[in-house]
């Protein structure tokens, strides 16, 4: 853990972070992209945005880290016995997703997963070899609350029900003369409510523009898709990790792990997101981190494995070892890379400088806010600075950047001018905000690595296009990137702005 608020203090926020803080600027019942738990989660770790560092923001991930070790200690004593509780702990913590995707960076994964985690402990009440008589009242209730909750992280928590309703299915058909089955999905569908009222309110807008991204339009198979897919899902998950679920999984087939109706269970909640996440690879690009929830349950019998495996004395596994070993190297060296590389890993191009340099989402916002505040401060400069003290963006990055590195520490705002496909959020964030008027003028910031054509992107919408100042930012004294900084003069088109389609 002191490692993490070490990081979460000096390290500057993601892309995803920053975007996922506009989320607690302004509470909805779902948000364009993800349900709203994120929010929530940011607003109580922040007191309600009184601190808004980054390591207040990142916060909810890192205690989420700590439930979740916990949890899987917890859930790894039900299943076998307590060393079997440690080694899931370890494995908790050496797994890149757990540990540093979702434990470190805040992120709607960072809550869904102990969430998850939650429900695959109410889960094994289902099991009659560890739960003797039926489920209770309340083990019912608990698992339409935390299966609804998980939704309300990422709609990836369906997969819950699907795993728990397939293994009732097939192996304990008796639960479904259990009134609690049916009381716990009414729950659910109570929690996860205001998902389907919010779209419907905006015309189902979420699901229309995510079906396009997901859908397979045309059966052509995409092999770097899939390959990265893969990749990704056993880098995401730490490879010694990843090669020891598989030698689990290999292992039970010749004997047995744990008992029939745990493995089983284990089984429906894990392989039914990762077949559809690396089908769905097969034809579109997917995240791998989305399976990432299956893998995080497969551990434990994978934790069930090195317990058989390892000598009565052994207390962490050469295994273990070696990916504790991994994990760390991984963490340090990242860290490290991404704040002292001298230069930039991209282009070199002084026009497109940084361009491809994943380092810079979490590299140069910081003094790049303190640049914009000593240049419009200066009394040359004053004048030509916009009264209304607009930035506008086209896109939602960098658009979040400027709104948190530049925008919050200068009492300026971030208005999303564009297409709703590239503004996402900003859509309704404009609502919330002073909008452009008819012939107001704007500031535009714009990233060496985040280029577009200027004026021709913004010409459209502005009668001027007119460059004030280029700011460099370099890393270990070497140039990492520009800022540009443009005035966009005479707003003329306050209808086109922002336009409400997913076309």
């Amino acid at each position: 853990m002191l490692i993490r608020l070490f990081i979460a203090n000096y390290l500057e926020l993601g892309n995803d972070e920053v975007y996922y803080w506009t989320y607690a600027l302004h509470l909805q019942m779902n948000y364009f992209d993800h349900p709203p738990i994120i929010a929530l989660l940011l607003r109580l770790t922040t007191l309600n945005l009184h601190f808004q560092q980054e390591i207040f923001l990142r916060l909810g991930a890192i205690l989420g880290a700590a439930a979740g070790t916990w949890l899987s200690y917890s859930i790894g004593t039900k299943i076998r016995n307590e060393r079997t509780g440690w080694f899931a702990a370890l494995l908790y913590n050496t797994c890149v997703y757990s540990s540093v995707i979702a434990g470190l960076f805040i992120l709607p994964d960072s809550p869904q997963v102990v969430f998850w985690l939650l429900c695959i402990r109410l889960a094994l009440a289902f099991v009659p070899q560890t739960n003797k008589a039926m489920p209770s009242l309340t083990t019912w209730v608990l698992w339409g609350l935390c299966t609804g909750l998980c939704i309300m992280c990422k709609v990836h928590g369906i997969f819950l029900w699907l795993g728990a309703g397939l293994y009732i299915l097939v192996y304990n058909r008796q639960l479904l003369m259990q009134k609690g089955l049916y009381l716990s999905a009414i729950i659910t569908a109570a929690v996860i409510s205001p998902i389907f009222i919010w779209n419907w309110q905006n015309n189902f807008i979420t699901w229309l523009y995510h079906s396009q991204r997901v859908a397979v339009h045309t059966i052509s198979f995409d092999k770097d898709s899939f390959i990265q897919a893969i990749t990704g899902q056993i880098a995401y998950n730490n490879p010694l990790n990843f090669i020891v679920i598989i030698l689990a999984i290999i292992y039970i087939r010749k004997q047995q792990l744990l008992s029939a109706g745990i493995t089983s269970m284990l089984l429906f909640l894990s392989l039914p997101i990762i077949i559809t996440v690396t089908a769905a690879a097969m034809f579109n690009s997917v995240l791998p981190h989305w399976s990432g929830p299956g893998f995080i349950t497969l551990q434990f019998i994978a934790a069930a494995y090195l317990d058989v495996k390892s000598t009565a004395a052994c207390v962490v596994p050469k295994f273990v070892k070696y990916a504790t070993g991994c994990i760390m190297f991984v963490i340090s060296a990242g860290f490290l890379f991404i704040s002292y590389y001298p230069g930039t890993i991209g282009s070199k191009n002084k026009n497109i400088l940084g361009d491809g340099d994943f380092t810079l989402d979490l590299y140069g916002w910081q003094p790049m806010g303190d640049s914009i505040r000593n240049y419009i401060n200066q009394p040359a400069v004053q004048p030509q600075i916009p009264a209304n003290r607009t930035i506008v963006c086209n896109k939602w990055y960098p658009a979040a950047h400027i709104d948190y590195y530049i925008a919050r520490t200068n009492q300026m705002q971030v208005i999303g001018v564009g297409n709703f496909t590239d503004l996402h959020q900003y859509v309704w964030l404009n609502q919330q905000r002073n909008n452009l008027k008819l012939g107001d003028s704007a500031l535009c910031i714009v990233p060496s690595n985040y280029m577009i054509p200027m004026p021709d992107t913004y010409l459209p919408y502005f009668s001027t296009v007119r460059l004030l100042h280029s700011f460099q930012i370099t890393r270990e004294q070497a140039a990492v990137r520009y800022f540009n900084l443009y005035l966009l003069t005479g707003f003329k088109n306050t209808d086109e702005a922002h336009t409400l389609s997913v076309n």
